[in-house]
């Protein structure tokens, strides 16, 4: 039920966003993402592996100083165990899929920062558990199109098995820059 709450205000809040673009004029992020991660099991098999992810971002401007909007991501890739329990527990299959809410702050025509947040609005699958991945996401656009992210996971596991942390990286490009005119 809260995710169901949580997903309705990120929605109705990137609406009204969206709403007010289209007479603002100001630049929005639509981009794509790529990112590696290090997926850390460290409760009940001590593993670590190696995750790939794609992502899309889109905020809309509120105003010249703040922008909020929604990202969605998924990946996936594989743990391997420290100490396995027999030959055929070496490896394990990360998979996650996840969404949350994006925000940019500063001017949002020079380099904007950006931070999102995903609050268990999402699927993991590690080590043959269901997890619930709690996202922290903090970064920078570059240049007029390239912007970076750090990314920090937590699952929550819901069988109480796994504990597991992933920190990430993420390059991406944004498709809706617009170029500042000048007079």
């Amino acid at each position: 039920m809260k995710r169901i709450i949580i997903l309705t205000i990120a929605l109705t809040c990137g609406i009204m966003a969206f709403a007010q673009n289209s007479k603002s004029g100001l630049p929005g992020l639509k981009g794509m993402n790529f990112g590696v991660g290090i997926p850390i099991e460290c409760y009940d098999i001590k593993a670590a592996g190696f995750n790939l992810h794609i992502g899309g971002d889109f905020t809309y401007p509120i105003s010249d100083k703040f922008a909020m909007g929604f990202y969605i991501s998924g990946g996936g890739g594989f743990l391997g165990t420290f100490k396995p329990y027999n030959e055929y527990d070496k490896y394990s299959a990360v998979i996650k899929l996840s969404a949350g809410l994006l925000m940019e702050f500063g001017d949002i025509n020079n380099k904007p920062f950006i931070l999102g947040i995903g609050p268990g609005t999402g699927l993991g699958y590690v080590d043959m558990d269901l997890v619930l991945p709690i996202e922290f996401r903090f970064g920078r656009q570059f240049s007029n199109n390239w912007y970076i992210m750090g990314e920090l996971v937590y699952g929550i596991s819901l069988a109480k098995e796994t504990r597991c942390i992933e920190p990430a990286i993420r390059v991406g490009y944004n498709f809706g820059h617009k170029a500042k005119k000048r007079k």
